[in-house]
């Protein structure tokens, strides 16, 4: 007898869910986007491109990816976990520095994108990198010699860049990538209102 009533509450509390109409647990799966954090990382590039994977909002693993590696993938024009429709996403977030000159008309996939060369000025002022010959980077856009001023962290957080190695997720990678080629936005960076 005092078996079955310690037995019997189990019984009831695994069988309840069953009976109760919620339907069959659903699987739990995990998603993945693009990342890119203004830390230097692979051949020397002074930002890290990244496959992010994601569980219920959390980063559970990442990839680092080659500038031509995410460049093909974010196009589409190879298979991507981050991109699986295929989809062009520099055509989505309009990012024509990352489109043929002739889009849409020409639609070949390319293989590198000049937006990626100003990466570097969001986080220093002058080219942390000895130039090699016939280099000539420019000046960086951050207010401070190494890292972006308070001022200037504060607009990264609204591409999900929280702190200086934070990392920009999914469509806030091109909504970052876009803005880094408006003028107005640049000014905006480097200088204020």
């Amino acid at each position: 007898m005092r078996w079955t009533r310690l037995l019997l509450p189990t019984l009831v509390g695994l069988l309840l869910p069953l009976g109760s109409g919620a339907g069959p647990a659903r699987p739990l799966l995990a998603t993945y986007t693009f990342g890119l954090t203004l830390s230097p990382g692979l051949n020397n590039e002074l930002f890290t491109l990244f496959e992010v994977k994601e569980f219920e909002g959390k980063v559970i693993g990442t990839v680092p990816l080659t500038r031509n590696t995410f460049m093909l993938q974010a196009q589409g024009a190879t298979p991507s976990k981050a991109n699986p429709t295929g989809e062009n996403l520099f055509a989505k977030f309009d990012i024509p520095l990352c489109l043929p000159l002739k889009w849409p008309e020409d639609q070949r996939p390319l293989g590198d994108c000049e937006v990626f060369d100003s990466l570097w000025k969001l986080r220093y002022w002058d080219y942390p990198y000895r130039p090699m010959e016939g280099q000539h980077p420019g000046k960086g856009w951050s207010e401070k010699r190494d890292a972006p001023s308070p001022r200037q962290l504060l607009l990264l957080t609204d591409y999900g860049i929280l702190y200086l190695n934070g990392m920009a997720k999914g469509e806030n990678v091109f909504r970052l990538l876009h803005d880094v080629s408006d003028s107005s936005w640049v000014d905006n960076y480097r200088k204020g209102y």
